[in-house]
């Protein structure tokens, strides 16, 4: 595919520019960090930052990644430690929204221990999931409308990005005194992977997969992010990382559950149905906010 080679020049040329000094990377071990981070180290030295509960899936995915050719580190995350950075997180993003409170959490540890290491830049992978497809509510908009509305719905969230979710991964790490560059979010490289066919992105598998990673879909079977893992085999990202299937990071680190688990240690399910409301993780999450 022509695509991927464009892509691979495009990209790399888009990480080159990021690594002016040495770099860490926010690293789940999923298809879009390991990318960047790989890319990355042909350019500069790097140090990957991952963040997660003990048994969580990222950590468990990012412990087989020690042979790459990158130096990771572990930041093993515990409820007390989480609860005690919720309120810089919060005034940071200005959100008590639980989703996005659960996702900035790994952003925040990942940059603190990066800056302690003497570090002022960090790369993410953010941007993969919206330019090539890697959505779960992509594949049902495919079953039920078709690529067109796809298509539409990649438009979209690219377009707000920014707005929806780079913008408090960069506040937060700005809480560290590190600066975080998006890499798929080059101007040059997002324009050219607006352009490829979605059909490339979000792909119908017919006959033999390629990748164990497939949603079905009633009698219909799709593979997430297709041309994204041809890119990674094109540069050696190992098989189970490209296999992977997406896990969006508040469950891949086990964030989302932490928060979900203190709310209701502290009594806030009880509190919330007092006052007709049943998200009682954001009203716990709402008495970080000043």
């Amino acid at each position: 595919m022509t695509h991927i080679n464009r892509l691979n020049e495009l990209l790399s040329k888009a990480v080159e520019k990021t690594c002016d000094s040495d770099i860490g990377v926010v690293f789940s071990g999923g298809i879009d960090s390991t990318i960047i981070a790989m890319l990355a180290a042909k350019f500069s030295r790097v140090t990957a930052y991952s963040c997660g509960i003990k048994g969580s899936p990222d950590l468990e995915y990012v412990d087989k990644c020690r042979n790459l050719n990158l130096e990771v580190r572990i930041i093993e995350l515990d409820p007390e430690k989480i609860e005690r950075s919720l309120i810089k997180i919060i005034q940071a993003i200005d959100d008590t929204n639980p989703v996005k409170v659960s996702v900035e959490i790994p952003f925040y540890f990942a940059s603190k221990k990066a800056r302690e290491d003497g570090l002022g830049v960090m790369l993410c992978g953010q941007g993969g999931d919206e330019l090539f497809g890697g959505y779960y509510r992509y594949v049902e908009c495919m079953a039920r409308t078709g690529y067109n509305e796809v298509e539409k719905m990649i438009q979209r969230d690219v377009e707000n990005i920014y707005a929806e979710q780079l913008n408090k991964d960069i506040a937060v790490c700005k809480t560290n005194d590190i600066e975080l560059r998006a890499p798929y979010m080059d101007e040059e490289f997002k324009n050219y992977a607006m352009e490829i066919p979605v059909e490339l992105k979000l792909h119908e598998v017919k006959n033999s997969p390629g990748f164990s990673c497939v949603d079905t879909v009633g009698d219909r079977r799709f593979i997430r992010k297709y041309i994204l893992r041809k890119l990674g085999g094109e540069i050696g990202v190992p098989d189970f990382i490209l296999n992977r299937k997406k896990k969006a990071v508040q469950y891949g680190s086990g964030t989302w559950k932490v928060l979900d688990r203190i709310a209701r240690q502290k009594g806030f399910k009880g509190k919330a149905r007092k006052v007709g409301r049943k998200d009682y993780v954001r009203m716990f999450l709402e008495g970080y906010k000043l």
